[in-house]
């Protein structure tokens, strides 16, 4: 996905803003710090619905600020590489504040499997088929 743009074709920096302002999704971005997400890893560590981690997901998608890509059934997120100096730098003390503020975040994320919709879909501790985990995120 693109970044926003806005009418002089530079990056919405308007849009960034709305999207980094929300306690939520600024919490999103400091635990895809550590590393590319699922969306069922996200629900574990900030111990949220997946329906709220999706929508949330989505405006940062929308803004530009992720990336994605496909690990089996599942959609990974990341913060793009390829944001503007300024929007990394930004990004990059967003995250520092998070990891202060909400450390619980980190925690939570250490105590799980590293990729865990495959794990919770090998034990059976999900209902139905993986691909039921992500079925809002599916889009790439």
């Amino acid at each position: 996905m693109a970044m926003q743009m806005d009418g002089t074709g530079t990056v919405d920096m308007i849009a960034v803003a709305k999207a980094l302002g929300d306690e939520t999704r600024a919490r999103i971005v400091g635990v895809l710090g550590v590393r590319a997400l699922c969306v069922c890893e996200v629900k574990a560590a900030l111990n949220l619905s997946q329906a709220t981690v999706s929508d949330h997901v989505r405006v940062l998608l929308d803004a530009g600020l992720l990336s994605t890509s496909r690990e089996s059934y599942w959609t990974l997120y990341a913060i793009r590489e390829d944001l503007s100096l300024e929007i990394l730098q930004f990004v990059s003390l967003l995250i520092d504040q998070v990891h202060t503020q909400f450390p619980e975040d980190r925690a939570h994320l250490a105590d799980d499997p590293v990729f865990l919709c495959r794990a919770e879909a090998r034990t059976g501790s999900v209902a139905g088929h993986p691909r039921a985990l992500h079925r809002k995120t599916r889009r790439t």
